[in-house]
């Protein structure tokens, strides 16, 4: 369980990194996001574990529906406010081409890195992915 919370702590440092030299509404928003559905997350997920009392299949199936659905409910909108900060404005580049293409490169590492956190967060908290 340590090494969870420690790991949580990470995520909020790299999330307030992320967002600290944008505007101040997108800093409360994301800020105030993120630890709503972590009080959420840590008070359900613990509620799980204390029910728990044999490993039948169907208790293993609630603990990992909600491992799973706080999965994406972290990693969406850290794609989603990556996107916004991280997309350039397409007055930066002289062709539509270079756009497009500089636009897409982002968007696909954003993607990616969002689903790997996603793969992260189920095997942090569930165990299996």
């Amino acid at each position: 369980m340590l090494i969870q919370v420690i790991i949580g702590i990470l995520f909020f440092i790299g999330v307030y990194i992320l967002i600290s030299d944008e505007q101040k509404w997108l800093q409360m928003v994301t800020s105030c996001y993120f630890i709503l559905v972590t009080i959420i997350f840590v008070i359900g997920y613990i509620n799980l574990l204390n029910s728990i009392q044999s490993p039948e299949l169907g208790d293993i199936s609630t603990l990992q529906d909600w491992v799973y659905l706080f999965g994406y409910l972290y990693s969406v909108p850290l794609m989603i406010v990556s996107a916004y900060i991280w997309v350039p404005y397409p007055k930066k580049y002289e062709t539509l081409k270079a756009r497009v293409s500089m636009i897409s490169i982002i968007l696909f590492i954003i993607m990616t890195v969002g689903h790997f956190l996603n793969l992260f967060f189920r095997v942090l908290f569930f165990g299996v992915a």
